[in-house]
């Protein structure tokens, strides 16, 4: 098997942009987005029932309100992220890493091969 070899089909650039829209994507899809637009709609809802408030300045408050409580998150979900203890109980890539660092020997850690994994799935 002596072929040429062909060049790589993405830059290193162009491979951390898909790899950062992976990640977003994947995300994204833990946010419950209709619960989101139903949270939107009643808060619309009840801005517009207040006194005092115009109906054209309606969507712009529930926009900005809305807005304000999405930008709290990361820093609230980063909370809630690192909270949990680790290793996390019943998780199989703890477990095959905590296994890992017990069977190595010391002075042979670069003679650990690299765990090859399936990916893992957290909708399931």
């Amino acid at each position: 098997m002596t072929g040429k070899l062909n060049p790589p089909l993405l830059t290193a650039a162009q491979a951390g942009s898909l790899l950062d829209q992976v990640i977003f994507e994947q995300v994204l899809e833990c946010i419950d987005l209709d619960a989101l637009f139903r949270v939107e709609q009643s808060i619309t809802m009840i801005v517009g029932e207040l006194d005092g408030i115009a109906d054209d300045q309606i969507t712009e408050t529930t926009t900005v309100m809305l807005d304000r409580a999405l930008l709290r998150l990361p820093a609230n979900l980063r909370s809630y992220l690192s909270a949990a203890a680790w290793p996390l109980p019943d998780c199989r890539l703890c477990e095959a890493n905590e296994a890992d660092e017990r069977s190595i020997k010391p002075g042979r850690e670069s003679e650990v091969p690299i765990r090859r994994n399936r990916p893992l799935r957290f909708d399931s």
